[in-house]
């Protein structure tokens, strides 16, 4: 299917945007002029919401997540007894409740590399695979470096088994041997706060959307292109907002 009117009615995004005119609210009140399978496809970017909102749960924190498949009552209860859900995200929490109850860096990249995995299983979309298979080879390099930081070996914290994998494991190079190829490598062991290696990231998968999604400006990639990029928006905007009413409320002394 082709999607003249929704890819033409879209806006152009920039990663420095700080106004979003179309966002993911508006892309869900076209989803009845969406097949449901190419539907599907969207909700398997804005499960990630949900992962992202997990994290934040196990780790204490406040989630606040817009625009998730499931609420965060019900990823409470979820964690308290895991019973409904996808079943990656079911078997993750089991696992976590089995164990220590420590949810750092290592858990969270094993709850990550879970979704990775579901998405890759579930897509029909030739480009979320290429991208989602993507985004966890670049999450797997920023764990590597960590581990490397703090005197670990990479291969305690790296998820699946590809080629990358199997680089940063076994290369004793400072950029793993993959700075020649992907000069953003240099970038992320440069970058000297986590913040700035997050740009940097949210940079390399901005770029990665545009260079991936084809030539054709009304294929459903256009339309799933969009949905990524504004959902880095969203969740860009809202740290920035919370990291904002943070600082508010440290000068107040709160």
């Amino acid at each position: 299917m082709r999607y003249y009117f929704l890819a033409g009615y879209l806006p152009e995004l920039h990663i420095d945007d700080r106004k979003i005119r179309v966002g993911i609210t508006e892309l869900k009140g076209e989803q009845y002029y969406i097949p449901s399978d190419d539907w599907r496809e969207v909700e398997l970017i804005l499960l990630g919401n949900d992962v992202f909102m997990i994290e934040k749960l196990l780790s204490g924190k406040t989630a606040s997540v817009e625009h998730s498949v499931y609420e965060a009552e019900f990823w409470r209860e979820q964690i308290k007894n895991p019973q409904e859900g996808p079943e990656f995200i079911l078997n993750f929490l089991r696992e976590f409740k089995a164990g220590d109850g420590n949810f750092g860096p290592r858990e969270a990249d094993r709850l990550y590399g879970a979704y990775y995995d579901y998405v890759s299983a579930e897509s029909r979309s030739v480009f979320l695979r290429q991208y989602f298979g993507f985004d966890r080879n670049l999450r797997n390099v920023l764990a590597a470096i960590r581990a490397r930081q703090k005197g670990f070996s990479p291969s305690d914290v790296t998820v699946g088994e590809d080629e990358w994998v199997e680089t940063l494991r076994g290369s004793s190079a400072e950029d793993f041997g993959l700075g020649r190829e992907y000069p953003w490598v240099e970038q992320l062991l440069a970058a000297d706060h986590p913040l700035r290696r997050q740009e940097i990231i949210g940079q390399i998968l901005w770029n990665l959307t545009d260079e991936i999604s084809g030539d054709d400006p009304f294929h459903f990639n256009s339309v799933l292109s969009y949905a990524l990029k504004v959902q880095m928006l969203e969740k860009r905007l809202s740290l920035s907002e919370e990291e904002g009413m943070a600082k508010v409320r440290r000068l107040e002394g709160r």
